[in-house]
């Protein structure tokens, strides 16, 4: 009995541990969060500043060329908090 569950263990553990090869998720998501820097006190212009800032080309790679943010992957802005006083 042992035998058999462990080998129903195993086959689990093998099927769990395979992954699509759908190109999907093949980096974390990169991104930016409101709140480690802000907490609550965020608001629609700050926002869009944050935003702006992600997509601005201002930098530029180890090549010289000029990049953003966005174009190394980091796209993602979330408010993570407060957005529920929106409007109020």
């Amino acid at each position: 009995m042992v035998t058999f569950v462990l080998f129903v263990v195993i086959l689990i553990a093998i099927h769990v541990a395979s992954a699509n090869d759908n190109g999907l998720a093949l980096t974390p998501p990169l991104g930016w969060r409101s709140w480690n820097q802000y907490l609550g006190d965020v608001d629609q212009t700050l926002m869009q500043l944050i935003m702006k800032g992600m997509v601005d080309r201002g930098r530029v790679d180890h090549t010289g060329r000029p990049t953003s943010l966005c174009d190394l992957g980091y796209c993602d802005v979330g408010l993570d908090d407060n957005w529920q006083a929106c409007g109020s």
